[in-house]
């Protein structure tokens, strides 16, 4: 049988049906066969992969391996080229690119394929074989994550606009309109490096066992990312709210600011005018956050809205800082490879700023990367988050390759974390920047924000100017003290209050101080979501690397972050574990630096219990109907302004501590 499931139009479907006549022009019986199958999946979704989006998925089991004439040589790993004397397949995985142009907008380097895009007036060309080759390798990883690692995986591009006779001479990945089935298996056995059996050839990409877990109906390749009511409050917000006009009509002329506190919506702005971009008019736009955490928060929600981040039609990336200027010092031959280098991150950002600056690298030389390399590097718009953290180098590298009219940039007011604020409007002229200050609180409830004023109040943060939704009432805040850890019955009742309101648990946020991440065998994990876990529930614990580079993708997952990691997040309910133990960390990292302070003004331990209080208003800020927060019994300046708000504000406080009660 043949069945093909996922998108059922435009290009990458037409071939899908191009692709089953020409096997059943091979094998007729195929079509009723109850043993042997082909499923073809248009249009996959890879869902917290670097790379999201594969035009053609097609996967071949049978349980005799069918003939097929030989038509070439064969070209094994080791050995001199063979013409088998009989050739079969027993299985099949095919990642397909597709490409609709016609032949005066492709272009072929020996075997490497490359396909003509005109953007803002200007041809670009995209390597679609090695955008092929890197999506093979990503479906690969994808597999891995499933425990489906034992399949290989072979990538073709079919150009549906070109016939065989429009193709360079072979051995190559390209196939054409025209090109039979029995072909494509030639093709396989060409580049895929057969073993030589005595010229007898079977092309098998793993082993029955391997496919029949491939296919299975639990296997990724059916799963679905099934968005939460609160996924779809955010999706509508960013894909329909409404922004003034001038804002819009400023993108692309001038740099834009957003500057606010937390809690004002600064990232979901961000995306808001991404989107409106794209959506109107087709631009692209790279959105640069340093937070990983963040990173994977942002692609969810651009997947559920369906943005690509393709060239020919525009859309939205979104990456951390370090990866995307990485990728730029290798391009420009700053560095060899990516090897260990964060570890001299420094000097390489002076060296790559240096050939900015001196002419070794022109407007000219990144105006030729962005033609050559379109899909990483040639962007309309820059979205900066949380861009009071930035260094002074890693702007002025921005403002050399992309120019301050196309940066957008968010500014959080008393959030940052490093030494010094940017400033990304020093070196611009008059006209060339424009700010916008955001005052009124979005994510909270009226409650929630009332709360935090207060604790800013307690905290000595004088300057707080975040002015509540009064058209969001309710909130309400929870403080344990104790061990909350110790506790997973109230994280269970937590989730069931939330999911009772129609929430889920992937919509509530907790987040962990540095100190209860411990690495083990199994990697890195939080004993907050190993609590959780052992108590029956299941958690995104994004404080383990290699779980942070990839979204949540199940709604019964519980997200876990560590506080340095929370900044642009938000969640229905927010829990906060341990706040004290991230006061006294803050605290004691900023005393350990060599910070410059006026001791006429204040002492160096007022100085960091100040740096402590701004990094308390962050996760603070994350909730938007239920704050809980836990805290020791020991006295300290945070317990106490928390207690003292919690004593003033009775109707929407509630301090428990375990065994006791409520207070």
């Amino acid at each position: 049988m043949i069945i093909i499931s996922g998108v059922t139009e435009g290009d990458e479907y037409l071939a899908a049906k191009r692709l089953e006549r020409r096997l059943l022009d091979l094998w007729p019986d195929l079509a009723r066969s109850r043993t042997d199958s082909v499923r073809m999946f248009v249009g996959l979704k890879m869902h917290g992969q670097k790379i999201e989006d594969l035009d053609l998925v097609v996967i071949g089991t049978f349980a005799e391996a069918r003939k097929f004439d030989v038509e070439w040589k064969f070209y094994p790993r080791d050995g001199e080229p063979f013409t088998p004397r009989s050739a079969k397949v027993r299985n099949f995985a095919l990642v397909i690119e597709v490409k609709s142009h016609p032949a005066t907008g492709v272009r072929f380097e020996n075997s490497v394929a490359s396909v003509r895009y005109v953007r803002n007036g200007q041809v670009s060309w995209e390597c679609v074989t090695e955008k092929n080759r890197s999506q093979m390798f990503e479906f690969k990883k994808w597999l891995d994550r499933f425990g489906l690692d034992h399949v290989r995986v072979q990538n073709l591009v079919l150009f549906t606009g070109l016939k065989e006779r429009d193709l360079p001479p072979r051995p190559h990945v390209c196939i054409a309109s025209d090109t039979s089935f029995e072909r494509i298996l030639n093709v396989l056995g060409q580049v895929t490096g057969p073993r030589d059996n005595d010229r007898r050839v079977v092309l098998s990409y793993g082993t029955e066992d391997a496919f029949n877990r491939l296919l299975a109906p639990n296997s990724a390749l059916f799963a679905t990312l099934e968005p939460t009511p609160l996924d779809r409050r955010r999706m509508d917000l960013i894909a329909k709210a409404a922004l003034p006009d001038s804002w819009l009509e400023d993108l692309g002329e001038r740099q834009i600011l957003l500057k606010g506190r937390g809690g004002v919506g600064k990232t979901v702005i961000l995306l808001q005018m991404a989107y409106r971009a794209f959506d109107q008019s087709g631009q692209r736009s790279l959105v640069l956050t340093f937070n990983k955490a963040l990173v994977a928060d942002m692609r969810r929600t651009m997947s559920l809205l369906g943005v690509p981040r393709g060239v020919e039609g525009g859309g939205i990336a979104i990456e951390t800082v370090h990866g995307f200027i990485g990728r730029l010092m290798l391009k420009l031959g700053v560095i060899n490879d990516y090897g260990d280098f964060l570890d001299d991150f420094d000097r390489h950002k002076a060296t790559l700023l240096d050939y900015l600056r001196s002419g070794a690298i022109t407007p000219e030389d990144l105006s030729s990367i962005m033609k050559a390399d379109a899909t990483d590097f040639d962007w309309d718009l820059v979205f900066v988050d949380e861009g009071q953290d930035w260094p002074g180098d890693e702007i002025a590298i921005l403002n050399a390759v992309y120019g301050p009219r196309r940066l957008v940039v968010s500014d959080g007011v008393d959030q940052y974390v490093r030494e010094s604020v940017a400033d990304w409007t020093s070196d611009l002229g008059k006209g060339q920047s424009t700010m916008r200050r955001l005052k009124k609180c979005l994510r909270m409830k009226s409650n929630l924000a009332t709360f935090v004023a207060d604790v800013a109040a307690g905290l000595g943060l004088d300057d707080w100017d975040l002015v509540p939704n009064v058209d969001a009432v309710g909130g309400r805040v929870i403080i344990y003290e104790g061990d909350l850890t110790a506790e997973p019955a109230r994280i269970a009742e937590l989730v069931g209050e939330a999911r009772d309101l129609g929430n889920h648990p992937v919509d509530l946020l907790a987040c962990v101080p540095p100190q209860s991440v411990t690495s083990g065998p199994a990697g890195t994990s939080s004993a907050a979501a190993r609590s959780v876990l052992l108590s029956g529930g299941k958690v995104w614990d994004g404080t383990a690397r290699d779980v942070r580079e990839h979204y949540p993708t199940d709604r019964e997952e519980l997200r876990f972050v560590q506080y340095d990691s929370c900044r642009g997040l938000e969640g229905w309910t927010t829990i906060n574990y341990d706040l004290d133990q991230l006061w006294d960390y803050k605290a004691r990292q900023w005393l350990a630096e060599d910070h410059a302070h006026d001791p006429l003004v204040e002492s160096r331990a007022e100085a960091a219990d100040r740096h402590a209080a701004r990094w308390i208003m962050i996760p603070l800020t994350r909730a938007m109907d239920t704050l809980v927060i836990s805290v020791g019994t020991a006295p300290g300046p945070l317990r106490d302004t928390l207690l003292d708000v919690a004593r003033r504000r009775p109707d929407f406080v509630d301090w428990i501590e375990f065994g006791r009660g409520r207070t």
